[in-house]
């Protein structure tokens, strides 16, 4: 029987969650949204409609309050620029037209489409969130670079200004030893004696920091991680502002399937 793209990658993400392989965040749902340039046809190889949009309509998706975040690794930087909606439904067209024909599953329209190549700036969209225009530091590890492959179950102290904090990354399954396994990557963050709890998913063997820093202003530690493993990545932001004691989703949560 012949299927369409769109309906195989929808039957093979069932499956992926059915089964635990490339699970987003768990239980709690990411409050934001992330988006990339790339690959948007819904099946292998390509970006996964986040969570909150699955059933809405590409041509309704929301274009107010986008800003999009630029990372010099070089520098060191992070740059933050706000778009306003014409721009960015400019800018997000190419993944609003690849998703439009997925959810038409419409294969004939296929025909004259050219691969795009993933882009490296996110496209963010924090509901009720005031970003601070401009470029802000980031964290330089004693690798001279932004990007940290944390030690799993290592306890990291850092400062942010006069602020202490210190994080946790490890894998959410362990043997009866303590030994790390299979798939589920934990964040823990302590700031000011409280504890700050998230489930990333992916496979917590395969995690890295892409940028630590104070992104949305509020004088707190913010984190943009990588998370891989299993013919699978993720891109997860966790905005402090955005955060309750206890346990978070990601604030934005990106996945891509088979890359």
């Amino acid at each position: 029987m012949f299927l369409s793209r769109s309906l195989a990658g929808r039957l093979l993400l069932t499956a992926l969650v059915a089964v635990g392989i490339g699970a987003s965040a768990a239980e709690l749902t990411p409050p934001g949204l992330i988006l990339r340039q790339g690959e948007w046809r819904g099946d292998v190889g390509s970006f996964s409609v986040p969570e909150a949009l699955v059933t809405v309509p590409a041509s309704r998706w929301p274009m107010d309050a986008w800003v999009v975040l630029m990372i010099d690794t070089q520098a060191a930087t992070l740059s933050i620029r706000p778009l306003v909606e014409g721009e960015a439904r400019q800018l997000l067209k190419p993944v609003l037209s690849q998703v439009l024909i997925a959810q038409k599953a419409a294969d004939a329209d296929w025909a004259n489409y050219s691969p795009i190549e993933p882009g490296t700036d996110l496209f963010v969209r924090v509901p009720g969130l005031r970003w601070k225009p401009g470029t802000v530091a980031l964290h330089r590890f004693r690798n001279g670079t932004p990007v940290l492959v944390p030690e799993l179950g290592h306890r990291i102290q850092l400062q942010l200004g006069s602020l202490p904090y210190a994080f946790t990354v490890q894998n959410g399954f362990r043997t009866a030893d303590g030994r790390p396994y299979g798939s589920g990557t934990q964040f823990k963050l302590e700031i000011e004696g409280q504890v700050y709890e998230y489930d990333l998913g992916g496979y917590g063997w395969e995690v890295s920091i892409q940028a630590l820093g104070d992104f949305d202003g509020d004088g707190r530690p913010d984190f943009l991680f990588a998370v891989g493993g299993s013919n699978s990545s993720h891109d997860a932001l966790v905005l402090s502002s955005q955060a309750r004691p206890g346990r978070n989703p990601p604030t934005a949560y990106l996945t891509a399937m088979g890359c």
